[in-house]
């Protein structure tokens, strides 16, 4: 289906209705809109967002849920610029970053094959928690919301998608593939009476990615949650017994935080498993932080894994670290570790691509068996140097001010597009945009 761009005029009742529509986000003629629909929208608008650049598309409708309490949630969205808008229990909705912007709310995503589903999509975030119903007044207003932004984006109910659908993760100490069950976040609005009462009379009927190959299964209780069939592979954690097969119609996931032979730390903590805000809680009454475990396969089974509430910012599809993220290169990337579209970052300030690393053969340690602390950009293209002739738009296109295009300064920082300053990137800065 072809996407309309907003603000396109044809003579049409159905097209002069949706000008009408765009309408609303103007700032003088919302206020009215809203006392019309019972749709009350105001302003909190991110440091961010005059920094951040349009989308070229928008596909996509995510919806999210906080996993944390109203004031903390709606500071940290803000700050960081992490959704367009935050419906309140009240049902009040504020406008963090500009609709036809990019807001940093899925993370590592994937959908239909498209990666960082942020460059595609909208993200509401509602105050509430993934596991929880949301108040009839929340109900109301993301009614409302969705129904106009649907109309403006021509986005069916199929591709209105919750955050734990797109959300996937790398391979690490549990899981030898890329994988989806990432995050909870947001599943509530999966289940299909949530779904009727938001005016949404359809649903995504499979995962694209994993039905293609392209992800593979690591939480089959919310996997079979989110869709109501399952024939795809499923990933078995080390050490785990097989899972039983899973009914048409699933039951609500185990929320436990204790640790069993079928619940690993990573089903529980997900990939805040190795965090140092994590604390395991042994059967004896020790406590060890998440950064601290040595051996995973002998965490005794009843101890009870303590998590935050607060959640880290976003992760892209960015920097993965070696000794945190995985312990090899091939932990990390899998088949893609000497490809040209990995990306090392070495302790020493060594920048090299995989297949750079794989041809040398002095090199080819430094791919087998990275130090610590090296870093790894996987899915990105180097683009070289900036140099007064050969500007970030010319390198990286429209993506070179994207959030998870990043820039190495000679001297060593590394900032991403929301940090840099246009007219002051020094000559010799490197530029990595996403593949």
């Amino acid at each position: 289906m072809a996407l309309k761009n907003e603000g396109s005029l044809v003579p049409s009742r159905r097209e002069v209705l949706k000008t009408a529509v765009a309408c609303l986000a103007l700032p003088g003629m919302l206020a009215r809109a809203s006392a019309a629909t019972g749709l009350r929208i105001s302003n909190r608008l991110s440091p961010l967002n005059s920094k951040r650049p349009r989308r070229p598309h928008t596909r996509y409708i995510i919806l999210h849920t906080t996993e944390g309490e109203e004031k903390g949630s709606l500071n940290k969205l803000v700050r960081y610029g992490e959704a367009h808008y935050f419906v309140c229990h009240s049902g009040q909705v504020y406008r963090i970053i500009d609709k036809s912007k990019i807001a940093r709310h899925t993370g590592r995503s994937m959908w239909e094959g498209r990666t960082t589903i942020d460059n595609y999509s909208i993200g509401i975030e509602v105050c509430g928690y993934h596991n929880r119903d949301i108040t009839p007044a929340q109900a109301d207003a993301v009614r409302e919301l969705l129904r106009q932004l649907k109309s403006l984006y021509d986005i069916p109910d199929e591709r209105v998608l919750t955050h734990s659908m797109v959300a996937y993760g790398r391979p690490n100490r549990f899981h030898n593939d890329n994988h989806r069950g990432r995050k909870r976040c947001g599943m509530i609005f999966a289940r299909p009476e949530i779904r009727a009462r938001l005016g949404l009379e359809g649903a995504p009927p499979e995962d694209p990615d994993v039905k293609a190959g392209r992800l593979k299964v690591a939480d089959p209780e919310l996997f079979a949650y989110l869709f109501a069939r399952r024939t795809e592979p499923v990933l078995v954690a080390a050490g785990a017994a097989a899972p039983l097969p899973v009914p048409a119609t699933a039951a609500v996931p185990s929320e436990s935080p204790l640790i069993s032979l079928n619940r690993t730390a990573w089903q529980i903590a997900r990939e805040r498993y190795n965090h140092p805000d994590t604390v395991y809680v042994f059967p004896d009454g020790r406590r060890l932080e998440g950064d601290k475990v040595q051996d995973w396969g002998r965490i005794p089974t009843g101890t009870r894994v303590l998590l935050s509430e607060a959640e880290d910012t976003q992760p892209f599809e960015g920097f993965l670290e070696i000794g945190k993220d995985g312990s090899t290169s091939a932990e990390i990337a899998g088949q893609a570790a000497s490809s040209a579209t990995t990306i090392y970052f070495f302790p020493d300030g060594l920048i090299r691509t995989g297949s750079e690393l794989k041809q040398k053969r002095s090199w080819q340690r430094l791919l087998k068996t990275p130090p610590k602390g090296t870093r790894l950009l996987v899915g990105y293209v180097y683009g070289g140097h900036v140099q007064s002739r050969r500007p970030p738009s010319t390198i990286a296109g429209i993506k070179w001010n994207y959030p998870s295009t990043y820039y190495r300064y000679p001297d060593g920082r590394i900032l991403s597009g929301d940090d840099i300053n246009a007219n002051n990137i020094p000559g010799g800065t490197l530029i990595f945009y996403q593949q």
